[in-house]
């Protein structure tokens, strides 16, 4: 009751971990809970998610209802699970790093937009960017092993969850792998990118290991031309840059598959 409108969500999130409640109930989307993560990670303040935002991946990844009933159900019955997150330098994500284009709409994309569109919001955007988007060659080395890969493509992901704007990766990814999936939407071509992401929305889910995913936990990707990095929904940093799991980083209150 002492926290005001006028607080930001860092003097907020400082606040709480100075109290150490049991639970955080965090309402809203993606970057909300990607915001909420970073401060949580090494403590055992559980998480209570009530999903409202636009494609609420992180969400789908644990299963959680998207209507408010359910996921207050979630939070009332079920045990906190440990939860991997990505990790790119100091900082946290939850779903995915995108690099490239992705980056590129995440910048653009207002909320004004996503109000009026949900979801399409991004494709509007990204048909604009990639009319004056270069592609880029990329190198990604596992560092675990000596796989080292490269490619020409517009858009990267790096994942760390199960979806990636509101559709499913992969049929068997998960949270508490201690894994990242990582894969390119199309060639250098725009038309290769324009049909590669038709048949990712449209298309159906294969398992990682038989697709054409690199699956690592300790990957570097460099390129030819620096190329922005977003952390769900956010521009962070720039190519190149080390993506790494952080195993069982935060407790969230989910149920867990079988």
């Amino acid at each position: 009751n002492e926290i005001t409108k006028s607080v930001s969500i860092n003097e907020v999130l400082s606040q709480v971990k100075r109290r150490k409640p049991k639970l955080l109930i965090v309402t809203g989307g993606d970057g909300t809970i990607s915001d909420v993560v970073d401060h949580l990670v090494g403590t055992k303040i559980e998480i209570g998610l009530i999903p409202i935002g636009t494609t609420n991946n992180f969400a789908r990844s644990l299963n959680i209802p998207m209507d408010i009933t359910g996921a207050v159900s979630i939070i009332s019955n079920q045990f906190a699970e440990p939860v991997d997150l990505g990790k790119v330098k100091n900082e946290y994500f939850t779903n995915v790093a995108g690099i490239g284009l992705s980056a590129l709409v995440a910048s653009s994309v207002t909320n004004d937009l996503k109000l009026r569109w949900g979801r399409f919001a991004y494709a509007l955007v990204a048909a604009k960017e990639l009319i004056k988007h270069k592609p880029f060659r990329a190198s990604i080395e596992d560092k675990d092993s000596e796989l080292k890969i490269h490619l020409k493509t517009h858009l990267l992901i790096v994942a760390n969850g199960r979806y990636h704007a509101g559709k499913e990766i992969a049929k068997n990814a998960k949270l508490d792998n201690n894994q990242l999936i990582i894969f390119a939407l199309g060639s250098g071509s725009r038309l290769s990118l324009i049909w590669h992401m038709a048949r990712f929305y449209l298309g159906n889910r294969q398992k990682a290991e038989y697709s054409s995913y690199l699956v690592g936990n300790n990957i570097k990707i460099s390129t030819n031309t620096r190329q922005p990095i977003e952390l769900d929904g956010e521009v962070r940093y720039s190519t190149p840059s080390n993506f790494e799991v952080a195993p069982s980083a935060v407790y969230v209150r989910y149920k867990k598959s079988t």
